[in-house]
């Protein structure tokens, strides 16, 4: 009987689709119909999607195509929280294709179905499947309903899937075939997440394979900023193609494509030298018209088809940020005085090298800085809803120095930023930036002692996370000096081998190759991680 009304839910399907097909007066190839099915859903116009992904099934039964086609099918219904059609199109999946490239995430999708559906719309219930609610119908292009806070219960136990992550600031291809090359040999080499940069500063290497319509912007379509070249949607499907999950890499503070002569827009630093107020390169994210902004990006962002997205290390306050005047009202609002570099800096001085230190804070100092802290993650909240209004399933990653999870106070104190504030906001995924040769040379220190202080900031991120998963050790594999792979005039499984060694004694943590280097061999690393025993997922 199940079998019946599978072929039969199938055959509905197409018949519904006819008018579609036959309205077109120049037949699209497979990979046309495909590529625009997948434009649909990217821009949550899921019913449309569903109906291209049809006419593709119809008109090109044998094409490699189909059974991805099937795949998304099922995706569009859990997106329009149609369970019912959702499950019975990813078990007709699982069944057609066991052996399949998305047979896990089919899985995932029939379990996600099978539990939202109520007991009388399950696989194997005794109702009949239900249709939209009586009264006001709901228009498929409409967004999915908000899941809630963006915040999770910090005190119950939060499992990860395991990552390993290449992260991509820049990738050796001129057209998007030498991309998914490149992308191939990264899936050989044991990566199963891409890390991929969709924004364009300025002096940021562009890609080869767009056609740039601006030197500085996003790779994603959007209204809140000029738009470099759409190619996300492109770089998502060859992703999935290959079996890899995909995090778009966002910035936040520096997101001032478009609007850098609003200077009420931006932050307020404080210059030790002159002792006055300069405006700042990053964003002032206590302006209103800032926030709704980066919470329209996020949201654009979050109606392609990607995993998850990965907060970008501006999401920072320095010691002199921010003065700006909606930072000051906000903070005499909440403390009944105003902020002032007067009352925070004890002996500021000028070393050798030029640079302005200070010889200690105050203690209004520190409640500036802690509610700081607590300001930068309640606009990282906000965004993540914005973006899960789009797609609820969204994981975000949030990057954090490593200086700020060795000393809470140095990482308040130095970046407005600290571990225990990150984890009360629940985040996913905790990306440690584990930059060996950076803290060699601003430390000053040797090789073993600055893999020790890698391995001394894996081991608190673990014990503080509760899930190794939920690490995201960040390897750099790029000399700071000659902007080679690290050791490869030499012997780079050595140097990079032993980070490894020594990070993976403190559990077993997701990793994250950066940045993506052609010339790395990372397939050399493989051994190092893949021994260990997975995490739950």
């Amino acid at each position: 009987m199940r079998r019946f009304s599978i072929g039969l839910f199938w055959l509905l399907i197409i018949f519904l689709s006819i008018p579609f097909i036959q309205g077109q007066e120049k037949p699209a190839s497979s990979g046309e119909i495909y590529d625009s099915a997948v434009g649909h859903f990217d821009q949550g116009r899921y019913q449309k999607a569903i109906e291209a992904f049809s006419q593709l099934i119809q008109s090109f039964p044998t094409s490699r195509l189909v059974s991805y086609a099937h795949y998304m099918t099922g995706q569009s219904f859990l997106m329009m929280e149609k369970y019912g059609e959702a499950a019975r199109t990813f078990e007709y999946y699982l069944k057609t294709y066991p052996e399949g490239d998305r047979v896990k995430e089919s899985e995932r999708g029939l379990k996600m179905a099978t539990e939202k559906s109520g007991p009388e719309n399950r696989i194997g219930g005794t109702g009949m499947e239900t249709g939209p609610t009586p009264g006001k119908p709901k228009k498929a292009e409409e967004k999915a309903p908000s899941p809630g806070p963006a915040t999770r219960d910090a005190s119950e136990p939060q499992y990860a899937k395991r990552r390993i992550c290449a992260q991509i600031s820049y990738i050796d291809g001129r057209s998007l075939v030498e991309v998914e090359k490149r992308i191939k040999e990264l899936k050989n080499s044991g990566v199963d997440t891409l890390i991929f940069r969709v924004f364009q500063n300025r002096g940021d290497p562009i890609y080869k394979f767009v056609r740039a319509r601006h030197q500085e912007g996003v790779y994603f379509e959007t209204e809140q900023a000029p738009v470099v070249d759409d190619i996300l949607g492109k770089i998502a499907e060859i992703a999935r193609r290959n079996g890899l999950d995909l995090f778009a890499w966002m910035t936040t503070r520096h997101a001032t494509y478009g609007i850098e002569k609003q200077t009420d827009h931006r932050s307020r630093n404080y210059h030790f030298e002159t002792k006055k107020m300069e405006i700042g390169r990053g964003l002032n994210l206590f302006h209103p018209d800032v926030l709704q902004r980066l919470e329209g990006l996020f949201r654009d962002l979050g109606r392609y088809s990607i995993d998850g997205i990965l907060f970008q290390d501006d999401l920072i306050l320095r010691h002199n940020e921010d003065f700006s005047a909606d930072a000051n009202k906000a903070f005499l609002k909440e403390f009944g005085y105003s902020p002032h570099p007067d009352i925070f800096y004890i002996d500021p001085y000028r070393s050798e090298s030029g640079k302005y230190y200070v010889k200690g804070y105050t203690e209004q100092f520190w409640t500036w800085a802690n509610w700081k802290n607590r300001q930068l993650m309640g606009v990282a909240e906000r965004l993540m809803a914005a973006a899960r209004e789009s797609n609820p399933k969204l994981q975000f990653a949030i990057n954090l120095y490593f200086e700020a999870v060795l000393n809470d106070s140095n990482g308040v104190a130095w970046f407005s930023q600290t571990l225990p504030g990150a984890i009360k906001k629940g985040f996913d995924y905790y990306a440690i930036m584990a930059y060996h040769r950076q803290a060699m040379k601003g430390r000053e220190i040797g090789l073993k002692e600055s893999i020790d202080l890698m391995a001394e900031a894996a081991g608190k991120a673990v014990k503080a996370a509760g899930d190794p998963s939920r690490v995201l050790m960040k390897v750099w594999i790029l000399d700071w000096k000659s902007n080679e792979a690290v050791g490869y005039e030499l012997a780079p499984q050595k140097e990079i081998g032993e980070v490894l060694e020594r990070i993976l004694e403190q559990g077993e943590v997701s990793l994250a190759f950066v940045p993506y280097l052609h010339q790395f061999p990372l397939h050399q690393f493989k051994g190092k991680w893949s021994g260990t025993k997975k995490s739950s997922e």
